[in-house]
């Protein structure tokens, strides 16, 4: 160890940056000297993030060592009020904070995190009230994130919530479909920068024609309405409803430079595939499923010269149509087999994941 204590610290540091998040806790762990070498070095933890539960069980020490690395993610589970408090005292300069399970109606300590920038409430036990937890980020909020979550606030105080987050990149907002929003026009126009946009507002799969607008009088499926409100600097889209072939049309022509999609069509619209290579020749990553997709529809995906990654979303296959009971969760042969021939068609550019075999690391919902 004295010869250990003689090198440099530099070397030592750049030994350390090529270690795991795990080697590094323990490198951490070895002696005083590595525990101050990895903790003063703030380029070490550049991306680390901790998940923090049951706030009482954390001391002094704990919160000095998350400080001293500069944590600047944090998720926060089941937390109330107090928690935040908490978290504030120790990292008020986080600019990436998920609240999984909030206990607590609303989330007004949100302002003492003065440089927070990523934000993301998702599951939460207990319905949000107020959204104007958001109005004390508008000026630093980049990315937001509310899923799976009830809103009980009417819809355009939410909608007048979010339009002043101007400087969002990325915006997820999927709920329990309780609230009507009356128009999305006035909420995205606001949003100039938007490049990511996945916005869940329905527990069924088709739109009534008076659903954005009630005083519109476009003929059409109702997607229209949607598509003209997109921002033409979109780059990522999700779309889960029942869809028809225009109206996959003009979300082209309103998001032309599109790279990656994430596409839901119920069954009585998976012909849409075989459209996607020349509606978003841009495509870098694709999100489907192969459930009622053709072999050739499914193939034609190799038209998409800059796709790089295609996950398919099936979790499970019946192999016998007759016996609905008999279930298997694991992609199927046909599945293997096509992706198989879509990898070779493109010489192994195009890498192709599926559900059961994903890389949790790389999963959506921040």
């Amino acid at each position: 160890m004295a010869a250990a204590l003689q090198l440099p610290a530099e070397l030592w540091l750049q030994v350390f940056s090529f270690l795991s998040w795990r080697d590094k806790l323990s490198m951490r762990c070895t002696c005083s000297h590595f525990r101050h070498l990895v903790d003063k070095s703030r380029p070490l933890w550049r991306g680390f993030s901790v998940v923090l539960r049951h706030f009482s069980r954390y001391n002094r020490p704990f919160w000095r060592s998350l400080a001293q690395r500069h944590v600047g993610s944090v998720s926060l589970r089941s937390g109330k009020k107090k928690d935040l408090k908490q978290l504030s005292t120790w990292l008020p300069a986080l600019d990436a904070l998920r609240l999984d399970d909030w206990r607590e109606g609303g989330v007004d300590e949100l302002k003492q995190f003065r440089q927070l920038q990523h934000l993301s409430v998702t599951s939460c036990s207990t319905p949000l009230k107020n959204p104007d937890f958001l109005l004390s980020l508008r000026h630093q909020l980049t990315q937001l994130s509310l899923c799976n979550i009830q809103l009980t606030c009417p819809a355009p105080h939410l909608l007048a919530a979010v339009s002043q987050l101007t400087r969002l990149t990325s915006l997820q907002l999927h709920h329990d479909g309780s609230l009507r929003f009356p128009t999305l026009s006035g909420v995205l126009s606001h949003l100039t920068e938007l490049r990511h946009l996945s916005w869940t507002m329905i527990t069924y799969k088709t739109l009534s024609h008076d659903f954005f607008s009630p005083a519109h009088h476009r003929g059409g499926h109702p997607l229209a309405v949607y598509a003209d409100c997109l921002p033409s600097s979109l780059l990522s889209l999700t779309l889960c409803v029942d869809l028809q072939p225009e109206d996959l049309q003009l979300v082209s022509i309103r998001a032309p430079h599109l790279e990656h999609l994430h596409l839901e069509p119920w069954s009585s619209s998976s012909n849409l595939v075989r459209l996607l290579p020349q509606l978003f020749p841009h495509l870098r990553t694709l999100r489907i499923r192969h459930q009622h997709v053709s072999d050739e529809d499914f193939l034609c995906l190799q038209q998409l010269q800059q796709l790089h990654t295609l996950e398919v979303l099936d979790s499970y296959y019946r192999p016998d149509p007759t016996d609905p009971s008999w279930v298997v969760y694991q992609p199927s042969p046909r599945l293997l087999q096509l992706s198989a021939d879509l990898q070779r068609r493109t010489s192994h550019r195009v890498r192709v994941v599926t559900s059961s075999h994903r890389d949790p690391l790389t999963c959506d919902c921040v």
